[in-house]
């Protein structure tokens, strides 16, 4: 094992559904006892240029915190904090994490539940060695990085991750860190579908699935897995911060307008749109912070997922992809500090604050949308998304080693 880990310590139908969802807003208020993470707290990972800390929170679950690279920072803390999932008929709208992801830990399998073939090692929530464990680290191959002119290279990945059972659903999630800087947060989806009995066949609301015992016809209504990650990045030390947003533009087909292709900063707190035809990306990087050739060091956002939700109007915080926001002590669902949801509170967090230069928090929410297949019914195989985080001009030159 080549990373070191330091110890610090079916649902049967819509109603039903409903009334779950209900249920887990009594159990998420119980929670909001919590702190925010710090950039100390959990159990240290020191693997090939990565530092960071991991800790298992009941309400987030998995958390990362004081990520840096090769010796600079990159996160303060990560987290996947909210999954909502609205089904295409109207209802219900679940909010699937408001039990607390990390208060419904999965026991994983040493020796069954890693890549086979990896040196995998399994921790209790506490970051203990255990029989019984629900974190799991493993190294694994990244495969070829480059075949070129100058030979060939060969990279690795850490993974860290857990599962979490929330209703029928199971979410596998997990954070990937390559050795060039690359890190890869993904959710993998698996469980039994919710579902009904009817007569009717296809319907655009859903699809069905199987027959049952009596023939009856087994309907899986389609529904929209929006994640919601916060990310409070420090670009090489806290403050500084600029977030800048990246459009492609052409002015017919196979021409582009390179003029106009630029990264713009944002100069105050805002909810942007993902846009596919101009391959909109963003970037965070620290003012005072150059590389050699005097790039500003950055690391990048790719966006994931299938597509774009965008709910009722009165579901503000489905009104965009990501929310750029100031550091605010306050500014943290489900603690002391605002113990209202994320459903509620990240649309009040940004009320145009300037943001160059200060200390920021970016919220970015990812979207699957899921219509059931007959290979769905009855345990659905996991199905996963992700989205990239990556280095920008973060390095003085390309960290591969070809042979």
């Amino acid at each position: 094992m080549r990373f070191r880990l330091l110890s610090r310590g079916g649902l049967f139908g819509l109603l039903l559904i409903s009334l779950l969802s209900m249920a887990g807003w009594a159990s998420a208020l119980a929670l909001a006892e919590l702190a925010p993470p710090t950039p100390t707290s959990g159990n240290k990972v020191d693997w090939k240029g990565w530092r960071f800390s991991w800790e298992v929170r009941p309400r987030e679950g998995l958390v990362l915190n004081g990520v840096s690279f090769q010796g600079r920072t990159v996160l303060k803390a990560a987290a996947l904090a909210e999954i909502f999932v609205p089904y295409d008929p109207g209802q219900p709208r679940p909010e699937d994490s408001l039990d607390g992801m990390g208060n419904h830990l999965v026991e994983l399998r040493p020796g069954q539940d890693c890549l086979p073939g990896t040196v995998c090692r399994m921790y209790d929530r506490n970051g203990q060695l255990s029989t019984k464990p629900v974190v799991a680290i493993h190294e694994e191959s990244a495969g070829p990085v480059y075949f070129g002119d100058m030979g060939r290279a060969y990279g690795s990945m850490l993974v860290i991750w857990c599962a979490s059972r929330l209703g029928d659903y199971t979410y596998l999630v997990r954070w990937r860190f390559r050795d060039d800087g690359v890190m890869m947060p993904q959710v993998g989806l698996t469980g039994r579908l919710s579902h009904t009995r009817r007569e009717a066949g296809e319907t655009p609301q859903g699809a069905v699935v199987q027959r049952d015992e009596q023939a009856a016809l087994v309907w899986a209504p389609a529904h929209v897995h929006n994640f919601y990650y916060r990310l409070d990045f420090d670009i090489d030390g806290p403050g500084g911060d600029v977030v800048e947003e990246f459009n492609h533009h052409q002015d017919q087909p196979g021409r582009s307008l390179s003029s106009r292709d630029a990264w713009t900063p944002l100069a105050q707190e805002t909810v942007r749109s993902l846009s596919g035809e101009t391959f909109r990306s963003w970037r965070v990087g620290d003012r005072a912070s150059t590389n050699s050739v005097g790039h500003p060091r950055s690391y990048e956002l790719f966006p994931g997922g299938t597509g774009v939700f965008r709910g009722a109007a009165r579901e503000e915080f489905t009104q965009g992809d990501l929310w750029v926001l100031k550091y605010q002590p306050a500014e943290f669902p489900l603690t002391t500090r605002d113990p209202r949801p994320v459903s509620r509170a990240l649309a009040s967090y940004g009320n145009g604050e300037p943001v160059l230069g200060e200390d920021v928090v970016l919220w970015y929410a990812m979207h699957v949308h899921h219509r059931p297949r007959t290979e769905d019914w009855p345990a659905m195989p996991v199905e996963w998304a992700g989205f990239m985080l990556a280095p920008r001009d973060f390095l003085d030159r390309s960290p591969l080693q070809p042979e």
